[in-house]
């Protein structure tokens, strides 16, 4: 019986592991720009940072200050992601920096890449999505992301990762500080 038990868990562990992924390839960017559109959020929820400012708080609620000016985890992602390769010297640019109709791209590297060339980008564009954020749980942060790198010549996917993690929350409990710290540890995974 024992040794049943032992051949199963064997069997589990060898269907569990995954084959590491690639970091993120800076000679696969090219030396053209490298275009990061907004990050899709395919979740349910709404990830505006909470602010810690209560006199901002009491505005929003006046109606003086619209509460969509907040930080998203997206945002503070893809600024992210900019910070980050430019230290590597990839020349890393938004978008709409050169046209306000390419803010968003589809995820689909195809597509993504046939509307930036239409627009007349050239380089290669960095999609990402978020798939799953929760923070519900006390501690943790549960998150599901997919990046590709895609050439906007001919919509060729030149890189893929996908990061799922759970990742312990900071002990001072501030959802703003938790959502900020899950965001470096996806770029620490990226990089």
């Amino acid at each position: 019986m024992s040794a049943w038990l032992l051949w199963a868990l064997v069997a589990l562990c060898a269907c569990a592991t995954r084959a590491p992924q690639a970091g993120f390839d800076i000679g696969a960017a090219g030396a053209d720009s490298l275009w990061i559109p907004a990050v899709r959020n395919s979740t349910d929820a709404d990830l505006r940072l909470p602010g810690t400012n209560p006199l901002r708080s009491l505005a929003e609620m006046a109606g003086k200050i619209s509460p969509d000016e907040r930080a998203t985890v997206m945002t503070v992602l893809r600024r992210s992601l900019r910070r980050e390769l430019e230290q590597r010297r990839v020349r890393a640019r938004f978008p709409e920096e050169q046209d306000a109709r390419f803010s968003v791209l589809p995820l689909g590297h195809e597509a993504a890449a046939r509307i930036a060339r239409e627009g007349g980008l050239e380089g290669t564009v960095l999609l990402s999505e978020i798939r799953r954020w929760d923070a519900e749980a006390p501690g943790l942060v549960r998150l599901w992301l997919e990046f590709k790198l895609a050439r906007i010549a001919d919509g060729a996917l030149l890189w893929e990762r996908r990061v799922q993690k759970v990742i312990a929350a900071n002990r001072t409990g501030n959802l703003a500080e938790v959502h900020q710290d899950a965001v470096k540890e996806v770029i620490r995974e990226l990089f």
